[in-house]
């Protein structure tokens, strides 16, 4: 009795962390609505958002984050990458939403799971039963469905840009988008797997905050000195209020790992948990419309968790 009371402690601690990492995710997503409506700089927010994920690693980690040693850890090259693609990522994400709208923009990101699922499944021989395999499944149909756009939205609350089609020269950005998304994870699976740090240990995270803000930074340094940006203390104060629920987001994300949740389990679940409550909190707070595809999406969702969980 007592080893079945621990091991439901156990699956409990377990999934109250993915829970956490959906949870801070969602959150994120919903601040992110906001800085259209007060005229916030969503790049310029960002950097002072690493910054603020590198103070709340400082102050969790109880010590200063950048030590000697560090610089000799198996894990350094993979957190300075990391912080690269953090960067190179948002750019291009953001570059795909004002190109091709917010809806491909969704799609691509959450697609990374094409290329986190079966890199765990052949190099790390993670679990592969028929009900993950279609879960997997299920989870792409969802994440397309959740996010198909209503031919009955008004030019003014359309979320695709109000312009041409964007010219094929630029098929580039959301495949890119894709790419940097999937390569994330990805690098994840694979630091996990090879045990190159302690997930628990949030050194390995703060780096790469660290290093994105660092690289992020020197690129609105530029823009300031150009005068293609402006600065704004009202962007620092977005950029701290994100960085707060995004330190969580990841660092949740790294303990689901570390209790024994596979990536192949973890990621296609987190994505598709994040874009379903996304989408409801979406309907509930900000009276949004979804169609009938939208709930089909919903459905399959919830059936592409429970497959892949169990």
């Amino acid at each position: 009795m007592e080893i079945d009371a621990y091991l439901r402690r156990q699956i409990e601690q377990k999934m109250l962390y993915l829970a956490l990492t959906v949870a801070c995710s969602v959150l994120l997503g919903f601040i992110f609505k906001l800085f259209g409506r007060f005229g916030v700089d969503g790049f310029q927010a960002i950097v002072f958002n690493y910054f603020t994920c590198f103070c709340c690693g400082w102050i969790h980690l109880g010590h200063f984050p950048v030590q000697t040693e560090n610089f000799a850890s198996p894990w350094m090259p993979y957190a300075l990458v990391l912080g690269l693609i953090f960067v190179s990522g948002f750019n291009l994400a953001a570059l795909t939403v004002k190109h091709f709208g917010v809806t491909i923009g969704q799609i691509m990101q959450k697609m990374s799971i094409l290329m986190t699922v079966p890199f765990a499944i052949m190099a790390y021989g993670e679990s592969s039963g028929w009900s993950k395999i279609l879960g997997f499944f299920f989870a792409l149909a969802s994440i397309v469905l959740v996010n198909w756009p209503s031919r009955q939205k008004s030019p003014a609350n359309s979320d695709h840009p109000q312009k041409s089609a964007a010219p094929k020269n630029l098929i580039w950005i959301p495949i890119a988008t894709w790419v940097l998304a999937g390569l994330l994870e990805v690098l994840l699976v694979r630091v996990q797997n090879e045990r190159l740090t302690d997930m628990s240990d949030p050194t390995f995270i703060i780096t790469i905050f660290g290093t994105a803000g660092s690289i992020g930074l020197v690129i609105a340094l530029l823009g300031w000195a150009s005068g293609r940006l402006k600065f704004s203390w009202k962007n620092v104060a977005a950029g701290i209020i994100l960085g707060i629920p995004n330190y969580g987001s990841m660092v949740f994300m790294l303990f689901a790992l570390n209790s024994g949740l596979e990536g192949s389990f973890v990621f296609p679940v987190a994505n598709v948990g994040i874009i379903v409550a996304t989408t409801i909190g979406a309907v509930t707070l900000f009276r949004e419309k979804l169609t009938k595809l939208n709930w089909l999406g919903i459905v399959l969702a919830v059936a592409a968790i429970a497959l892949i969980a169990f």
